[in-house]
């Protein structure tokens, strides 16, 4: 499967959380969902990230270099 790309608008709404919980199913092992966010709105990623979390999956953020947008980097792990 190709990785997943959501771009969430500028705030976070329950429509956006259901987009990333609707996707969740579709990840497969090793493949990677990238949430972009506008970085001024970036501290509502808590929800994000605690949807994340709570579907076991692995992510990091990072802010992009030209200051304005937020990206929060998901992944399945692998299973042994």
């Amino acid at each position: 499967m190709p990785d997943i790309a959501l771009r969430m608008g500028t705030a976070i709404t329950s429509n956006d959380l259901a987009r990333v919980r609707d996707v969740l199913p579709r990840l497969n092992p090793g493949d990677h969902l990238t949430i972009t966010i506008e970085a001024a709105d970036a501290h509502q990623a808590d929800l994000v990230l605690k949807l994340l979390a709570d579907h076991g999956l692995d992510y990091q953020s990072r802010g992009d270099s030209d200051g304005r947008t937020y990206h929060v980097i998901a992944c399945r792990q692998e299973t042994s």
